[in-house]
């Protein structure tokens, strides 16, 4: 952290960068590892620098279990939702 802060604007942008994508992969991660969940309908995208989780999940429960994960991973303030709650879908 400290190394980062004294490298030039330019610099900065792409560590920022390599950090978002660092953040996507272990948020992807994470995804994988939850029990009794399959993450093939979701995708995670970076914008700016924020995550953004779309896709389908089962239930509302799912949905909350996505959402708390994200959060953990990356920060409340940097989640962005377009997920969609859609019974029975096909796992």
């Amino acid at each position: 952290m400290f190394l980062s802060s004294l490298q030039t604007s330019s610099s900065n942008f792409t560590t920022q960068d390599h950090g978002i994508s660092m953040e996507k992969t272990a948020l992807e991660r994470e995804l994988s590892y939850l029990p009794d969940f399959d993450a093939s309908n979701l995708t995670i995208e970076t914008f700016g620098g924020n995550i953004i989780a779309e896709g389908a999940v089962k239930s509302k429960t799912e949905l909350a279990r996505v959402l708390r994960t994200a959060h953990e991973v990356v920060g409340y303030d940097r989640v962005m939702s377009r997920m969609i709650v859609v019974g029975g879908l096909a796992v």
